[in-house]
């Protein structure tokens, strides 16, 4: 049998252990969000760059 002590100190590891795994789930789903952010940008860019090479292009001819 655990001892007052014992149970509460277990009780604090896991509550620690819950909220350290809850923080990292967190950041990684705003990780994942910033580099959402970033890939639509990019796709974005090579699409206006796309458009004014085909731009450029026509213009050439």
């Amino acid at each position: 049998m655990y001892t007052m002590h014992e149970a509460l100190a277990r009780e604090r590891i896991r509550a620690i252990e819950r909220d350290t795994h809850q923080l990292r789930v967190a950041r990684e789903l705003a990780s994942a969000r910033r580099w959402h952010r970033v890939e639509v940008r990019a796709h974005a860019a090579a699409r206006r760059a796309r458009a004014a090479e085909r731009r450029h292009a026509l213009r050439a001819v």
